[in-house]
């Protein structure tokens, strides 16, 4: 998992709070908001559109259109975290595009003029013929995505953290070990060798901690000021598990 060296340990930007800047009247914090957003939850989408049978490359389309609606402040620009979940706001959002798209004659154009930008989606669609094509069900295809892309958000938190603390090299040897459930089944690595036993096992313990918290934030932001953080991340751990089924 490769994770972003420039994040700020303490004031990341989250996701509603993207979605606020989105709005912003200066250009360039739109565009690298809209960036930010999209770079996260592409995959979610992805996964989305190929659950609901669109061939690859249709599905590719599919989210270049998607986001290049978002890049115009089409979307983000209605977007109020009191209206509920973040997750719910863009798997409804992405419904209408694609009722949209199918009714419209010859939409469907390699790189729309005005799109995001260059997606690799070779990975994607490898775990897409792994995992995702034997559910017949694109809503649950989406909530694993977004589960993972979650994840993926609180481990940048996590390494920024202790990077900002001079303890990359223990993040770095402990992560796998530490973080081998959420993470997606990692097997543990040999690293941090040079700590007793019983360092080990406090600096694991603390990471899962960390971890934890960092999740939790993650979460929390995607829901309204009064969701239930303990009950999205009941759904989302319920997903994953259905996706390893």
């Amino acid at each position: 998992m490769t994770l972003d060296p420039q994040t700020v340990w303490g004031f990341p930007p989250t996701s509603w709070t993207l979605v606020r800047q989105s709005r912003d009247t200066d250009g360039r914090a739109v565009g690298a908001a809209l960036d930010q957003l999209c770079r996260t939850y592409w995959r979610p989408l992805y996964a989305y559109a190929r659950g609901r049978r669109l061939a690859r490359a249709d599905a590719e389309d599919a989210v270049q259109e998607f986001f290049a609606t978002a890049l115009r402040r089409e979307l983000f620009q209605r977007a109020e975290a009191t209206e509920g979940k973040l997750r719910s706001f863009l798997l409804t959002a992405m419904k209408h595009h694609l009722i949209d798209r199918a009714a419209r004659e010859g939409a469907a154009r390699r790189r729309p003029e005005g799109g995001w930008a260059d997606i690799d989606f070779s990975q994607a669609e490898a775990e897409w013929l792994r995992v995702e094509e034997s559910s017949a069900a694109p809503d649950a295809a989406y909530e694993r995505q977004w589960a993972r892309a979650l994840i993926a958000q609180a481990m940048i938190r996590l390494e920024a953290r202790y990077a900002a603390e001079g303890k990359r090299e223990v993040f770095d040897a402990l992560k796998s070990e530490a973080l081998e459930d959420a993470a997606g089944g990692e097997s543990p690595n040999a690293g941090g060798r040079s700590l007793s036993a019983g360092a080990r096992r406090v600096a694991v313990h603390r990471l899962r901690k960390r971890f934890s918290e960092a999740l939790r934030a993650v979460v929390a932001d995607t829901l309204p000021a009064d969701g239930d953080v303990e009950a999205e991340l009941r759904e989302l751990a319920a997903a994953l598990k259905e996706g390893k089924a």
